[in-house]
C-alpha cells in the first residue's frame, strides 16, 4: 500500500476514534451529572420563569452534540390566556464537554422542535415576552452545584416546524402562524442577533431575514432596533427602525405588491365587491401597534393612483379602514365608480413618485369614460348601476386632488372630506377647481340598499358653460360665465329609476354667451318663417347679455316660471317644463322689445332634438303649461 493511503486510513481512523470517544465521553459526563435539573434551573434563571421537562433527557449526537429533552414547557405569565409561553415536544441542547467534567452545563446551541409559542398582551398593554433573568450568583440549592449563567453563550437557536399565536386583549383578537422554520446567529444578549428562515400564514409562505441589535432588551422590555426584510408571493417589504417593548413597531418602510386586495383578504380584511386595488406600493414611516398601520411623509401607488400624505390603515368591522390625509396626484376615478377594472400600473414595484407630472387629460383617463348621469342626447339606461366599490373599504380622510376625471368631467383641482361607512359615502367639499370657475357643497350616495340613494348639493360659480355643460350632460349649445346650484335627491337601481325620481331645486345663470341652434331674436319677430335655416341651425346663434332660471323638480321634471334671456334687442321671460325621464321639453317665451319693435310670443316644444316653434299669441300654451308648473313644484316642496 502507498504511503499515502496509508496516511488516510491513519488520519480517517483517528478521527473516527476521536468522535467515538467523545460521544462515550458525553455519554458517561451526562450520566455524573442531573442533566434535567441543571437545565431547568439553567432556563430558569436566564428568563425568570418556572421550566418543567416531563420527558426522556437522553445524549444525541445530531443535529447537535448534546442532550435531547421532551416534553419542555416554560411557564406564561401569571394569569396568561395560554397555558404556557412555551411549549415543544422536543428540545435539542448543545452543550460543551469540558464544563460537564466540573459539573457544569454551558449551552451553546437550542434546537425546537414543533414548539408551540404563545405571544399575548394584556388589557393594560403589558407584553408576556418581557422576561426578567435571575441573577448569576442565584443561591442554588444545597449539594448542586453553582451554574454559571453568565458565561452561557448561544451561538444560535433553530425553530423548526413551530407554531406562534398572538393575542391582543386590547383589541379582543389575534392571529396564528404555522411552519415556522427560524436559525439565528447569536453570540450573546447583549449584542445584534439575526434570525432567517421562513413561515406560514394563511397558505402563504413568508420569507423572513430578521436583525435584532440587542434581544437581551427585547426580553426585558427595553426598546431596541430591528430590522426586517420579507418576502412572500403577496408582500415584499423592508422595515428599519426600533422594536418597543408591547411589540410596537416605528421606523421606515418600503413594501410593495402585485394586488392589495389579495393582500388584504390574506390578513383577514376582505375587500368586498369592486374592482382595481390590485398592484401597490408604499414608503415612509410607519409605526405598527393596537392593530394600526400608521404611515407619515408617506408616498405610495395604487393601481394608476399617485399620492402622498399621513393615513393610518386599521380594520373595521372586518374590512379596511383608512384615515388621515392624503394628496392624490392626476388619476381617473371612473374605474371605481362603474366597476371596469384599471390597467395594470406599469410602475416598476416600490417605485413612487414624489409629485404630480401635471398630465393633460388623455394621459390619465384609465377606462373610456362611462354614461353620464344625464344625457340630453341619449335616453336613460335600464343597466342596474355597481357601487360594490364603497363596499370594499371604509375611510375618514382629508383629500387634496389634482386633476380627476369623473364620468366625461375633468376637476383640476379640489379639497373635500371623504366619508365610507360600509356602502355609505359623503363627500363634503370644499374647494373645487374647474372649467375655469370654482365649486363647493356636498354630496352624498347611499348604496347600503338596494335602491340606491343619492343626495346633491352643490354650487358651481363662474365656470365655462360650453365645456361644463357639455361634459355634464353632452350639451354644449350654451356658452358664456355660469354659476349653477343644485339641491337634488334620488333613489333607484338603475339611471332611468334615479333620473325618475329625482326631486329638488336648482338654480342656473349665465352672463355674456351665445345659445348655438337657435336665433331666438329671429324667432320672435318672424315667428311664421321660424323653421328657416338660418334662424333654427347649429350654426344660427342669439347672443345675450344673460339668461336665468329657477327650476323646482319632483319626480324627474323641471318646471320654472322665472326664465328670462335678455338680448341686446329683447327681454325674453318664460315658463317651461323640462321632462328629463321622458325627454321631452316644453317652453313659452313673450319677447319684450324695450324699443317698441314687434315681438311674437311663442313656444318651443318637443322631443329632445325634435323641437317644433309655434306662435302662442292666444295663451293656449301658457294656460296649459302654468298648471303642469304648480303641481311641479308643490310636489317639489312636499319631497323636502
Amino acid at each position: 500500500m502507498k504511503g499515502w493511503k496509508r496516511w488516510v486510513l491513519a488520519i480517517g481512523g483517528g478521527l473516527i476514534a476521536v468522535v467515538l470517544g467523545g460521544a462515550g465521553l458525553l455519554a458517561w459526563l451526562v450520566s455524573r451529572v442531573d442533566v434535567r435539573g441543571e437545565i431547568e434551573r439553567a432556563v430558569e434563571n436566564a428568563t425568570g420563569r418556572d421550566v418543567v421537562i416531563a420527558g426522556d433527557v437522553g445524549v444525541i449526537y445530531w443535529p447537535v452534540l448534546g442532550v435531547r429533552v421532551a416534553d419542555v414547557t416554560i411557564a406564561n405569565v401569571e394569569g396568561g390566556r395560554a397555558p404556557a409561553f412555551i411549549a415543544a415536544e422536543d428540545i435539542d441542547v448543545g452543550v460543551e464537554l469540558r464544563p460537564l467534567l466540573d459539573r457544569q452545563v454551558h449551552v451553546r446551541r437550542l434546537v425546537l422542535q414543533r414548539p408551540q409559542i404563545a405571544l399575548e398582551v394584556d388589557a393594560q398593554g403589558r407584553p408576556n415576552w418581557i422576561l426578567t433573568p435571575q441573577t448569576a450568583n442565584a443561591p442554588t440549592p444545597p449539594g448542586q452545584p453553582q451554574v454559571d449563567v453568565g458565561r452561557t453563550q448561544l451561538r444560535g437557536v433553530n425553530i423548526r416546524n413551530g407554531e406562534v399565536r398572538y393575542f391582543d386583549a386590547r383589541r379582543g383578537s389575534g392571529w396564528v402562524i404555522g411552519e415556522v422554520r427560524l436559525s439565528t446567529a447569536l453570540t450573546a444578549l447583549n449584542e445584534p442577533m439575526r434570525a432567517r428562515g421562513s413561515i406560514r400564514y394563511n397558505d402563504q409562505t413568508v420569507d423572513l431575514d430578521m436583525q435584532i441589535a440587542q434581544p437581551g432588551a427585547a426580553m426585558r422590555g427595553a426598546p431596541t432596533l430591528l430590522n426586517v426584510d420579507i418576502d412572500s408571493e403577496l408582500i415584499e417589504a423592508e422595515f428599519d427602525g426600533q422594536l418597543a417593548a408591547s411589540g410596537e413597531l416605528a421606523g421606515t418602510v418600503r413594501a410593495n405588491g402585485p394586488s392589495l386586495r389579495r393582500l388584504a383578504a390574506w390578513v383577514s380584511s376582505p375587500m368586498q365587491g369592486g374592482v382595481g386595488f390590485e398592484r401597490f406600493a408604499v414608503t415612509g414611516r410607519l409605526g405598527v401597534g393596537r392593530g394600526a398601520y400608521q404611515f407619515t411623509n408617506a408616498g405610495f401607488q395604487l393601481d394608476l393612483v399617485r399620492g402622498r400624505g399621513d393615513f393610518v390603515l386599521t380594520e373595521l368591522r372586518g374590512k379596511p379602514y383608512l384615515s388621515g390625509r392624503l394628496e392624490l396626484f392626476d388619476f381617473d376615478l371612473n374605474p371605481y365608480l362603474t366597476g371596469r377594472a384599471p390597467p395594470a400600473s406599469e410602475a416598476a414595484p416600490g417605485a413612487v413618485s414624489d409629485g404630480p407630472e401635471g398630465s393633460p387629460t388623455a394621459q390619465i383617463a384609465a377606462v373610456e369614460a362611462p354614461p353620464r348621469a344625464v344625457d340630453v342626447t341619449e335616453a336613460p339606461s335600464e343597466q342596474p348601476i355597481d357601487f360594490s366599490g364603497l363596499q370594499a373599504f371604509n375611510a375618514d380622510l382629508e383629500l387634496v386632488t389634482h386633476a380627476v376625471l369623473l364620468q366625461h368631467m375633468r376637476i383640476d383641482r379640489s379639497r373635500l372630506n371623504l366619508v365610507i361607512n360600509d356602502g355609505y359615502m359623503a363627500a363634503t367639499l370644499h374647494d373645487l377647481s374647474l372649467y375655469d370657475g370654482s365649486g363647493r357643497g356636498r354630496f352624498e350616495i347611499d348604496a347600503r340598499a338596494p335602491a340606491v340613494r343619492i343626495v346633491q348639493d352643490l354650487v358651481f360659480d363662474n365656470v365655462q358653460a360650453r365645456p361644463f355643460l357639455s361634459d355634464a350632460i353632452n350639451f354644449p349649445n350654451i356658452e358664456g360665465r355660469m354659476e349653477v346650484s343644485l339641491s337634488i335627491r334620488a333613489q333607484g337601481r338603475t339611471q332611468s329609476e334615479l333620473l325618475a325620481s329625482a326631486d329638488g331645486r336648482t338654480h342656473v345663470e349665465v352672463v355674456s354667451g351665445k345659445l348655438h341652434g337657435v336665433d331666438l331674436g329671429g324667432v320672435a319677430t318672424t315667428i311664421r318663417n321660424a323653421l328657416r335655416g338660418e334662424l333654427i341651425a347649429p350654426e344660427a346663434e342669439t347672443v345675450f347679455h344673460g339668461m336665468s332660471g329657477t327650476f323646482a323638480i319632483a319626480d324627474g321634471v323641471l318646471a320654472s316660471d322665472d326664465l328670462s334671456f335678455n338680448t341686446p334687442d329683447l327681454r325674453i321671460p318664460g315658463v317651461g317644463l323640462i321632462d328629463i325621464p321622458g325627454r321631452r321639453l316644453d317652453l313659452r317665451l313673450s319677447p319684450r322689445s324695450p324699443r317698441g319693435g314687434v315681438a311674437v310670443p311663442f313656444s318651443i316644444r318637443g322631443p329632445w332634438g325634435q323641437f317644433s316653434y309655434a306662435s302662442d299669441m292666444n295663451d293656449r300654451v301658457l294656460r296649459e303649461l302654468t298648471p303642469r308648473i304648480r303641481e311641479v313644484e308643490g310636489a317639489a316642496r312636499a319631497s323636502n
